[in-house]
């Protein structure tokens, strides 16, 4: 743990809004955002645990600014803080070293697809529909890890249902315990079916089937959401993924 210290010509209040304005504005750069705690402001990033707080207390020159930062979020809340100065909105008392944030490349989800798909263990229990990879083509979803993780966990499933038969309470517990958590839905609503009923149908061995099981990441925008919806085929026992890419109509799209 670490702590950095800054002057600012600000009231402590100003610091705290420049602070403030800057992170939200640099989130999608870095991945970061900041939270008001009462004493302060808490920045955190995702992905990493634990947060860089930040603390503003009145001083002769207008604001006194004391970062305290964990070893493991130095880097980014090192690039805040220099960009900070670059703006001439904070002159540092001790000036911590300069590093450029290390942002993991995103691998595209066709991408992550593809490599599940040459995995003899992903495969084993587990179909991809042609289909699939145009979906996935388009899909912008960013993950971070996420996807493939999700996707394993997803063949793990498959693999827990050969040879028995679940209600769909049962197969919750099941996707939890394969690790899929609060990711997994058994079914989609009948409004969503009645509405929207289109876009989850899909062509299987020459009969057009709904895909009513599915998994959902992230939330928002479509960077930052995907659905993969699938069939069980009890008689061939595989798990057969007709939809993979960003999210399909709910009940609230007219």
């Amino acid at each position: 743990m670490e702590t950095w210290n800054y002057t600012s010509k600000e009231s402590p209040e100003a610091a705290m809004e420049t602070l403030r304005f800057f992170v939200r504005s640099k989130v999608t750069e870095i991945r970061g955002g900041c939270a008001l705690n009462g004493e302060g402001v808490d920045l955190d990033f995702i992905g990493l645990d634990g947060v860089a707080r930040v603390r503003f207390s009145k001083s002769k020159e207008g604001c006194h600014v004391s970062v305290t930062v964990p070893a493991h979020l130095r880097e980014k809340t090192s690039w805040i803080m220099a960009q900070l100065m670059a703006q001439k909105k904070l002159k540092a008392l001790n000036k911590p070293a300069l590093e450029e944030p290390k942002v993991k490349p995103f691998t595209p989800a066709v991408e992550v697809l593809k490599q599940c798909l040459a995995d003899e263990k992903f495969t084993k229990y587990v179909e991809v529909l042609p289909a699939c990879l145009a979906h996935a083509g388009a899909c912008r979803y960013e993950h971070d890890g996420k996807l493939d993780k999700a996707l394993h966990h997803l063949a793990l499933f498959a693999a827990s249902r050969v040879g028995q038969k679940f209600n769909p309470l049962q197969l919750v517990t099941l996707a939890q315990q394969a690790g899929l958590g609060h990711l997994y839905r058994p079914m989609v609503s009948d409004t969503v079916v009645r509405l929207h009923g289109d876009h989850y149908h899909f062509d299987y061995q020459g009969k057009s089937v709904l895909f009513a099981e599915h998994i959902t990441l992230g939330g928002g925008y479509a960077r930052e959401c995907m659905s993969i919806h699938f069939h069980w085929d009890e008689t061939r026992l595989k798990l057969i993924i007709g939809y993979f890419g960003e999210h399909l109509p709910t009940s609230e799209d007219k």
